[in-house]
C-alpha cells in the first residue's frame, strides 16, 4: 500500500515535466500566447474595398498610414486597434467584416543565428579555393536581412544597393547580421565569401525592439520585396524566423510568380521542435539548413518535411562592423545555398525554382535518411566554383 501511494505521488510531481514537452501550437493556429513577437495594436491589410475607411470606426480600428506598392500591385494600409482589444481578436473581428480582404497582426521577426564551435570560412566551407575578384561579375542578389557597413573591407569594391525599410520612429538596430550574411555571398578579403564581384541589393527590414532586441516587422518585409521585384533581383535570401503571415505569403508568392529565386534559413528551433519558422517554410521559398564541418546536421538546426537542402552554418568566419566573427546558424547556411544557386544561374543559365531543385538534387549527398528527409531534405549540398 506505501508502494503504491509512493507511486502516485511521484506519477504527480512529474506531472508539470511531462506538460512541458508539450508540442507547441502550429504556426497557422495562433493563440494569444503565442511566443512568435509582433506589435501589440496594430493590424496589416492588402487592397481592401473602396468603401473600406468608413468601416474602421465601427470595428475600433485606425489608420497609420498606407503604402503604394507598385511591383507588386497592391496597397498595404497599416492599421491600429483602437480599444485595446489583443491584435488576433482584431484579426478576427476585421475577417468577420471583411472576408475576402489579405489581413494579418504585425509580426515580426528575427535572426537564426546560433552558438559558435569551429571557425572557417564561407569558402573553406565550400572547397572553393581561391576565386577572382571578379568572378561573379554580372550576378545580382538581393539580401533581406539587417543593416549593412557598406564602407566594410570586406566590400571595398563591391556594389552594394542598401535601402532601409524600417519605419518611421524606430531606431536602427545595428547587430552585425546583415553585414555577416552578406559577406558570405560576396566578401573579399580574410572574409572569402563566395561570389566576389556580385552586386548586392541589401534590404534592411530590422530595428531596435523595446528590449533592445534586432526585430524586423512583416510591413517592412513586405515593402523590401516590392523594391527587389522592381529591381528585377533574380534571387533573394532571406536569413530570419518568425511566425506565418498573410501579407509576407502574398508578397513571397508574387515574387515566385515573377520567377525570382527564394531563398530561406530554416531556424534554429533544434531536431526536437515541430515548429516552423517562415518565411522559410512557405512553399514558394527554399529551406536551407545547416550541418556542420563533417557534415553531421548542426545540432541547433530546425527540421521539417519542408526543408530541401542543407549547407555549412557552422563557425562560418563573417565580415562584422569593425572586423569580423565567427558566426553559426541557419542564418550562414542559407546565403552559401544562395551563392552556390545563383552561380549554377550564371554557370548553367538556370532560370526557375524546378531547374534549381532539380540541379542541387544532382549535387546533394545524402547523409540521413535515403531520399528526401526532414533533417538534410535532399542532402547536403555542394557544387564547383564558378571560375
Amino acid at each position: 500500500m506505501n508502494f503504491r501511494v509512493s507511486y502516485i505521488f511521484a506519477i504527480f510531481l512529474l506531472l508539470p515535466l511531462l506538460s512541458s514537452c508539450a508540442v507547441a501550437p502550429d504556426e497557422h493556429k495562433e493563440t494569444h500566447g503565442s511566443t512568435h513577437p509582433l506589435d501589440e495594436d496594430e493590424l496589416l491589410v492588402l487592397d481592401p474595398p473602396a468603401d473600406y475607411l468608413r468601416h474602421l470606426a465601427d470595428m475600433e480600428m485606425e489608420v497609420v498610414d498606407v503604402t503604394p506598392l507598385s511591383s507588386i500591385g497592391s496597397t498595404l494600409y497599416h492599421l491600429r486597434i483602437t480599444d485595446g482589444a489583443h491584435p488576433f481578436d482584431g484579426r478576427e473581428t476585421h475577417k468577420r467584416r471583411f472576408p475576402d480582404v489579405v489581413v494579418d497582426v504585425h509580426h515580426h521577426y528575427e535572426h537564426h543565428a546560433a552558438k559558435v564551435d569551429k571557425t572557417y570560412t564561407a569558402r573553406k566551407a565550400a572547397n572553393w579555393g581561391s576565386v577572382s575578384n571578379s568572378c561573379a561579375k554580372g550576378i545580382r542578389v538581393g539580401v533581406i536581412d539587417g543593416t549593412v557597413d557598406v564602407k566594410h573591407p570586406a566590400f571595398k569594391g563591391t556594389k552594394v544597393n542598401y535601402r532601409s525599410f524600417h519605419l518611421k520612429g524606430q531606431k536602427l538596430a545595428r547587430s552585425g547580421h546583415g553585414t555577416a550574411v552578406t559577406s558570405v555571398i560576396t566578401g573579399r578579403g580574410a572574409w572569402a565569401g563566395l561570389l566576389p564581384g556580385a552586386e548586392i541589393f541589401a534590404a534592411n527590414v530590422f530595428h531596435k525592439g523595446s528590449s533592445g532586441k534586432p526585430l524586423g516587422s512583416a510591413k517592412a518585409i513586405v515593402r523590401a520585396i516590392d523594391w527587389l521585384v522592381k529591381s528585377k533581383v533574380p534571387i533573394i535570401n532571406l536569413s530570419m524566423g518568425g511566425g506565418a503571415n498573410a501579407l509576407i505569403g502574398v508578397a513571397m508568392k508574387h515574387a515566385s510568380s515573377k520567377g525570382i529565386i527564394l531563398i530561406g534559413s530554416a531556424g534554429n528551433s533544434g531536431q526536437f521542435s515541430r515548429r516552423k519558422n517562415y518565411p522559410g517554410a512557405y512553399p514558394s521559398v527554399m529551406a536551407i539548413t545547416a550541418v556542420d564541418s563533417d557534415n553531421r546536421n548542426a545540432r541547433f538546426a530546425s527540421t521539417g518535411k519542408h526543408i530541401e537542402f542543407a549547407t555549412p552554418g557552422v563557425g562560418i568566419w563573417s565580415a562584422v562592423p569593425g572586423g569580423g566573427k565567427a558566426m553559426s546558424g541557419t542564418s550562414f547556411s542559407a546565403p552559401i545555398f544562395t551563392a552556390y544557386a545563383a552561380a549554377a544561374m550564371k554557370r548553367d543559365n538556370l532560370k526557375t525554382a524546378d531547374d534549381i531543385r532539380k540541379y542541387f538534387k544532382k549535387h546533394a549527398k545524402d547523409t540521413a535518411e535515403p531520399g528526401h528527409d526532414k533533417y538534410t531534405g535532399w542532402g547536403v549540398v555542394q557544387v564547383p566554383p564558378i571560375c
